[in-house]
């Protein structure tokens, strides 16, 4: 067949060379139909035989280093990290309401106000409790102090009466023996009168036995009444009466201590009572300061937005209720849900964008959750990312659409993803060498849309090829478009 074709080569070859014309070549037209079909012959034969001989062409890039980002394209929604409830630390009426939900507010912002009038009166109120808890304080004070007073002026008086009825009862005593001593002289001078008196019995008219029994009869009148003898007696009857005294002054004095006694407060009762004083002090303190702090009403203590009212204007509230609540907006982060197959290009710290309702902020990987979870309809992890620098202009709660900088390399080496090819054995490219391609494996980085990181297997400097729509072997030979 070959050699059919190569007959048929040299003759359109010998035709055409010998000038036959094509308008002659038209007169006989059986003959142009022959040379027709040994041109078209000899040009299908050519085209085999060029297309079989001409290389493949391939797109190629040579190996270099340079900047290699990748970007991981998340959503989440719009939420913050701080919030406040405000609850009411006093009992009163609600004023007005100066927010509704929803409200972009500033710090010091007045949010809710209570009635001033009910405000006053109940912070009158709170004074007079403090000024009452104060004077309950002293007169206990007072009191304790004046059965102390009592108790212990009763027990040393007490002490001093004793003493002093000891002496008295002395000098009684000592009172007593010498009367008792006088009275026995002039009793015993009696007694020699009246042996006397009997000797002379027998001579009843001499003047010896009249001037005994007028002895006698003195003698017994000066032992009743003899000046010494009064002179004792009444200085024991006052000594008894003082004895008297002081004794009834005992008992009276026992009775005050055992009296005052249970009133006098021991040092345990005195710190119970410094505890109480303090405590109602701070209780009252407090009740005031709230009070004086309500007349400012409930403010914003950072930019936030008020995300909830609690109650309503001219209601009731007691102490503790919840008023309203305040997210702030400084702090805003945005809540993602990232799949297993994401997470693990993602890490803390790591630079991100976000777009909030067509506004690109810059942001930071803050947290990242150390479980899955299983939101209904998928299982992710939670990945938080903290806003460098929100604004008044963020919705809470509203859809965001984030960049995550998952790799930014200043010095590495790549090659366009479309000459990365992979097999069982591995990632590999083909390494253009003398018009030939090479197969090449090769160790993997990081990746972008365009991009791949080569850790190992070829070297800057080095070409490597792809051809889109044709499978490259290893040896081919090439042609570099």
């Amino acid at each position: 067949m070959y050699s059919d074709i190569r007959n048929r080569q040299v003759l359109l070859y010998a035709v055409l060379k010998e000038g036959i014309k094509v308008k002659e070549l038209l007169k006989n037209k059986k003959r142009t139909v022959v040379i027709a079909a040994a041109m078209a012959l000899v040009l299908l034969v050519g085209g085999i035989s060029i297309s079989a001989n001409a290389a493949t062409s391939v797109r190629s890039y040579v190996v270099s280093k340079g900047a290699l980002n990748s970007v991981l394209e998340i959503n989440g929604s719009v939420e913050t990290d701080v919030s406040k409830d405000y609850y009411s630390m006093i009992g009163c009426r609600v004023g007005k309401i100066h927010v509704k939900e929803g409200d972009y507010v500033k710090k010091g912002d007045l949010i809710i106000s209570y009635d001033e009038t009910e405000l006053t009166r109940l912070a009158s109120i709170a004074e007079y409790d403090a000024s009452i808890n104060a004077e309950s304080y002293n007169d206990s004070v007072q009191t304790g102090n004046k059965a102390a007073g009592l108790y212990y002026g009763a027990k040393k008086n007490l002490k001093d009466i004793d003493a002093t009825i000891m002496a008295l009862q002395a000098q009684v005593t000592q009172k007593e023996c010498e009367l008792l001593e006088k009275r026995a002289a002039y009793a015993d001078q009696g007694a020699k009168l009246q042996v006397s008196l009997i000797e002379w019995s027998d001579e009843p008219d001499s003047e010896e036995y009249e001037n005994l029994q007028k002895l006698i009869q003195t003698n017994a009148y000066e032992q009743q009444y003899a000046p010494e003898i009064v002179d004792m007696q009444e200085e024991l009857n006052v000594l008894n009466t003082q004895l008297a005294y002081y004794k009834e002054m005992k008992s009276e004095n026992t009775s005050q201590r055992a009296a005052s006694v249970m009133s006098v407060p021991t040092e345990g009762g005195k710190a119970k009572l410094e505890a109480i004083k303090a405590s109602n002090e701070v209780a009252d303190n407090a009740r005031i300061e709230n009070y004086n702090d309500a007349k400012n009403g409930i403010r914003a203590e950072y930019d936030g937005i008020v995300t909830a009212i609690d109650v309503t204007e001219g209601s009731e509230i007691m102490s503790n209720d919840k008023m309203a609540t305040l997210k702030s907006t400084a702090d805003i982060v945005i809540k993602c849900n990232v799949n297993k197959y994401d997470i693990v290009n993602i890490e803390e710290g790591q630079t991100a964008t976000v777009n909030i309702k067509n506004k690109t902020y810059t942001g930071t990987v803050s947290r990242i959750a150390h479980m899955a979870r299983d939101s209904g309809q998928s299982t992710g992890i939670d990945v938080e990312i903290r806003l460098d620098e929100p604004d008044s202009d963020i919705i809470l709660g509203i859809e965001a659409k984030a960049k995550v900088t998952t790799a930014d390399l200043a010095d590495a080496i790549s090659v366009p993803l479309a000459a990365l090819n992979e097999d069982e054995d591995g990632a590999y490219v083909f390494v253009l060498r003398d018009g030939k391609v090479y197969k090449t494996f090769v160790e993997t980085g990081v990746k972008n849309d365009d991009s791949a990181q080569i850790l190992s297997g070829v070297s800057e400097g080095e070409t490597v090829v792809w051809n889109d729509t044709t499978m490259l072997t290893d040896g081919m030979s090439v042609k570099v478009e």
